[in-house]
């Protein structure tokens, strides 16, 4: 237990950080806020929030002990109301980081094969409504039945055999599994290495941040695909009865450390780059990213 929360205790502050620093500069530099790089937002936003479920795990886990109990077998009967909360907001905004993280893939997936099929800034409604109301459906029918409560990593959804755990797994493999397909169909195409002719408004220069851009959203989907493998073996291990001690504190390495990872890749991009060479300049940001 003490080496778990020594652990949220060194990754989620540094996650945060980077989760912030995403926010903060996706709101400073008016370039980067284009179509692809909104799901990057609303992924660092939901990472964010779910990170700071292993602050107040922390947290409790000094000031009330008998709150936070990491343990796989107890019954949500005998959970605290503060536990059932903090389980319940740990599934609403860890589904949701995991949910945008695939809206990415299917970003990138519509990118590189229909090429000719240019979204609407208005389709990102789309996937708003599917995100949070997915979420918040699975986050509602879970509570509905009581079964949030103390687990292995805090509070979540009780006992690792639990049904329910399967509103968490079953998405969690078809989002991974999906995000594999598409990575090997691109890395497949990019390849192949054929030649794009460009469109009557389009640029070299153009054709060039494009191409960045898409290799920087294929880095978000290898991170997420990467660091929401443990926790998925993890839980599967859990609901199959078979001994996952190793698996616990990778997953809490894991889950609290996407963030960082993700500003990482965010921060070293030419496009970033660029936009905070004209912004310490004082020069306008006149070339703009991909819209």
């Amino acid at each position: 237990m003490y080496q778990i929360i020594l652990i949220y205790l060194i990754c989620s502050p540094i996650s945060i950080i980077g989760s912030g620093f995403i926010i903060t500069t996706w709101g400073l530099f008016a370039k980067l806020k284009h179509s692809g790089s909104n799901f990057i937002f609303f992924q660092s936003i939901s990472d964010l929030l779910f990170t700071l479920k292993y602050i107040m795990t922390v947290i409790l886990y000094y000031a009330a002990p008998s709150i936070v109990q990491f343990d796989d077998s107890l019954q949500p009967s005998g959970s605290s109301a503060v536990c059932f909360m903090l389980g319940m907001y740990g599934q609403f905004w860890g589904q949701a980081t995991v949910m945008w993280s695939f809206m990415m893939t299917v970003k990138v997936f519509i990118s590189f094969f229909y090429t000719n099929n240019t979204e609407s800034s208005e389709s990102i409604k789309w996937y708003h409504l599917f995100v949070w109301g997915f979420c918040g459906m699975n986050a509602v029918i879970i509570a509905a039945f009581d079964q949030y409560g103390p687990s292995s990593n805090g509070c979540w959804i009780v006992r690792g055999n639990n049904p329910f755990r399967l509103f968490e797994l079953i998405p969690l493999y078809i989002t991974i599994t999906v995000s594999i397909c598409i990575l090997v169909l691109i890395l497949w195409k990019i390849k192949q290495k054929r030649p794009t002719l460009l469109m009557p408004n389009e640029s070299v220069k153009y054709k060039i941040q494009e191409r960045e851009f898409r290799n920087q959203l294929l880095k978000f989907i290898l991170i997420f695909v990467i660091f929401w493998t443990p926790p998925t073996i993890l839980r599967t291990m859990e609901y199959m009865g078979i001994e996952k001690s190793f698996f616990v504190y990778l997953d809490a390495v894991s889950v609290s450390s996407q963030a960082l990872a993700n500003s990482i890749v965010w921060g070293t991009s030419p496009q970033f780059f660029k936009l905070l060479r004209r912004k310490l300049r004082g020069g306008p940001e006149d070339e703009a990213l991909i819209q």
